[in-house]
């Protein structure tokens, strides 16, 4: 063999390899160390597939079990016969297949006493790929023989990663055929994916748009993997990945194939003419290419999966939603009003309210400018129902021209009609369509309930009888106030019934807490007059307060709200032992009405209250009819030591100049301000601009509709000094109230 070596630059030694590419394993097991190093010589420039040889020496058949368990990927054994025993290599031999379980790597037989070991048999008997004497294994024999051995370890390794591969493939499929959900679906491809491809990999789902075959805008993460193996949440392609990475994707969208580098490989599947997926592997171990012809399956397996998952998302989509708009349809609108009622059952709102806008003259507009000018009228209508409802408005298109509005909290009668007026008059804004300029009109429509045991389908329903009421009232809001209709036996009938509740003594005042924002200690309470009916249990004021004011009945049941406030609020201070102040709403009527000012003087005599510690609050509306003579009382009152509070300030349009010329001493920030602050920046200035006000003009703030603390935190932060709100608690029974300050049931 020594002899030989001079053969040994004659052999063709292939390309050079490249550095990155993993070494052959070569196990030579011996117990002759001349037998190593000859070896190690005679192959010393041995290439395949640009791969080098490295060598591991085994100088018994125990050693070389040991190696063999702990390097699996050894491609190739130059086994001795003989070494500790005489059939130590014909023992391992077996070992190696069957206790081992390894059927990859290539086995020749080495020996020195071919008649110890006739060939026959020994090929018959055991799985080696090649037998020889050592004295027949010259340096050229030696090189074809390992070159032969290791393209066969290659092949038959390829074989069986296909089989893994396909057997994933197959168990993947079952996985993503079983997934509706298509974000889960597509992590789970994702995971496969890197599976398929080996340890270390880290894989991207991606969708991309194609007009003509070209792509457009921008592709889509749909599910992958980052560069520490972390998922990826879904996103814009260029937002997620290396610029590099965002291009590999990009080509193979274009590409009528796989497309690939040193370390990624990429490949697409269509989803229909004008959509693909790009299924996307980088990190890839230097010569472990993923087979071309798998991941063509694999990828379009992912799109056929992806599609039909869509396809039952769409379907569930639109037993719910209206599929033009976006928004709700009737059913979904309806299951929507149910979960509102559900809270109104056990006390999570205290009202529901549906508003409806019906749109005139579509069928006008779809006939004359066509059905796409009517398709965009009906996007842009929900569109602008949407930016003028805001947070927490539920919206629906539950007709062919008809929109739903379910508004959010639990909205008073009057601040329903001005959320549904504002929507109806964001609808009405001009717009072009077909080139033409065209004036949108609506009919409103409105349910306002506060009593259970109420139906999705019947506010819906009372809702559009209120529009079609609307629309025989050429516009003017007609709504329904289902609360009220236990009393509705006709306006004299509701009249009498009010009267005769105040003198027997039906009317009830509950208090909701106000607190100091800044130890967040309960120091108020606004009085709230409920009318404990004799059938109907407890009635809240928008079912019955407009009739009261329209029939004159406001001012008595006023004045017993004021006495009644004054009272307790004395009772409270000197139980607690230190001020407590109560706020009473007042009505336009009130102010009005001769001898105002002496029955106010008469409640605070009778009753011996701190006339500091009541505080009457008054709207826009109740100044606007007119402001000469409200200023006139709001001064006598101030002159009496009560002090004033401008009640929903920022949502008319003269408060400011009222504010120049009534002597005010509080400002209530209407609750549309604070359920909005935390998601609108705008809401934030106005509220930041009007606390800013109050400073300049010596004004407190009180700030309503505080439902969670991070509203409560903000509010703190800028400035305002007092917060009314669920959070603090709802309008609640005297006695509970006295609690909270520590008066006991006082």
């Amino acid at each position: 063999m020594v002899d030989d070596l001079v053969d040994f630059a004659a052999e063709p030694t292939g390309e050079p390899a490249a550095p990155e590419l993993p070494p052959w394993l070569v196990l030579i097991a011996d117990d002759d160390p001349s037998v190593h190093n000859v070896t190690r010589l005679a192959l010393r420039d041995m290439r395949h597939d640009g791969r080098r040889l490295l060598f591991l020496s085994a100088y018994s058949a125990a050693e070389a079990r040991q190696m063999l368990a702990v390097y699996p990927d050894i491609a190739l054994i130059l086994l001795d016969v003989v070494m500790e025993k005489d059939d130590a290599g014909l023992t391992l031999a077996r070992a190696v297949r069957e206790e081992l379980g390894n059927h990859h790597v290539r086995i020749i037989l080495r020996t020195g006493q071919p008649g110890q070991a006739p060939e026959r048999e020994v090929v018959e008997r055991y799985d080696i790929n090649d037998y020889r004497a050592k004295d027949e294994l010259t340096a050229r024999r030696l090189w074809t023989s390992v070159y032969t051995a290791l393209r066969a370890y290659e092949q038959v390794r390829a074989l069986a990663d296909n089989r893994a591969g396909l057997t994933r493939v197959l168990d993947a499929t079952a996985r993503l055929f079983g997934e509706r959900d298509p974000d889960i679906l597509a992590a789970i491809a994702v995971q496969d994916l890197c599976a398929l491809a080996g340890p270390g990999t880290v894989g991207l789902l991606v969708r991309g748009e194609l007009v003509g075959g070209v792509p457009t805008g921008e592709p889509l993460v749909l599910a992958g993997t980052g560069g520490h193996g972390g998922p990826l949440a879904p996103g814009l392609l260029s937002h997620l990945v290396p610029a590099e990475r965002g291009q590999q994707v990009v080509r193979a969208l274009t590409a009528d194939g796989p497309v690939g580098g040193d370390d990624w490989f990429a490949i697409a599947a269509a989803l229909s003419d004008e959509t693909a997926i790009v299924l996307h592997l980088a990190n890839l171990p230097a010569g472990r290419m993923p087979q071309a012809g798998m991941m063509a399956l694999f990828a379009r397996t992912v799109a056929v999966a992806l599609e039909n998952a869509r396809l039952v998302a769409q379907l569930s989509k639109d037993r719910t939603h209206d599929r033009a708009t976006g928004l709700l349809n009737r059913v979904g609108f309806i299951q929507a009003i149910e979960a509102r009622l559900e809270e109104l059952q056990h006390g999570g709102v205290e009202s529901a309210a549906v508003g409806i806008i019906d749109l005139r003259h579509f069928r006008d507009i779809n006939q004359e400018l066509g059905v796409a000018s009517g398709d965009r009228l009906l996007t842009t209508t929900a569109r602008r129902i949407l930016d003028a409802a805001g947070p927490g408005a539920v919206c629906a298109r539950t007709g062919g021209d008809q929109f739903a509005l379910l508004l959010p909290g639990s909205p008073r009668l009057a601040e329903a009609r001005d959320q549904l007026h504002a929507a109806a008059s964001a609808v009405s804004e001009p717009l072009v369509l077909a080139g033409r300029e065209v004036h949108p009109m609506s009919s409103p429509g409105l349910a306002w309930c506060n009593c259970m045991g109420r139906h999705g389908e019947e506010l819906l329903a009372r809702a559009e009888e209120s529009m079609q009421a609307s629309k025989r009232a050429f516009g003017r809001l007609q709504e329904v106030v289902i609360g009220a209709e236990p009393l509705d036996g006709g306006r004299l009938g509701l009249t009498m019934e009010l009267g005769s509740a105040l003198k027997q003594g039906q009317f009830e005042l509950y208090y909701q807490p106000i607190v100091d924002a800044g130890t967040r200690e309960v120091v108020a309470f606004e009085a709230l007059v409920r009318w404990n009916h004799p059938s109907r249990g407890v009635v809240i004021p928008a079912a019955f307060i407009p009739t009261a004011e329209e029939t004159g009945l406001i001012v008595p049941i006023g004045t017993w709200v004021m006495r009644a406030a004054a009272e307790q609020t004395a009772t409270w201070t000197r139980a607690a032992g230190r001020p407590v102040w109560v706020s009473v709403n007042i009505s336009a009527a009130q102010l009005s009405e001769p001898g105002f000012l002496d029955h106010v003087r008469c409640v605070i005599r009778e009753t011996g209250v701190d006339p500091t510690l009541l505080k009457l609050e008054v709207t826009e509306s109740t100044i606007i009819g007119d402001p000469g003579h409200a200023a006139e009382i709001l001064t006598g009152l101030r002159g009496l030591g009560i002090r004033l509070c401008m009640d929903d300030f920022g949502t008319g349009y003269s408060n400011l100049a009222y504010l120049q010329t009534l002597p005010f001493d509080f400002l209530k920030v209407d609750r549309a301000f604070v359920s909005s602050m935390i998601d609108r920046f705008e809401s934030r200035t106005i509220l930041r601009t009007m606390l800013a006000l109050a400073q300049q003009l010596s004004l407190e703030v009180v700030a309503e509709g505080v439902e969670t603390q991070e509203q409560a935190d903000e509010l703190a932060r800028l400035g305002c000094g007092f917060l009314q709100g669920f959070l603090y608690g709802r309008p609640m029974p005297a006695a509970a109230a006295g609690r909270l300050i520590g008066a006991g049931a006082a």
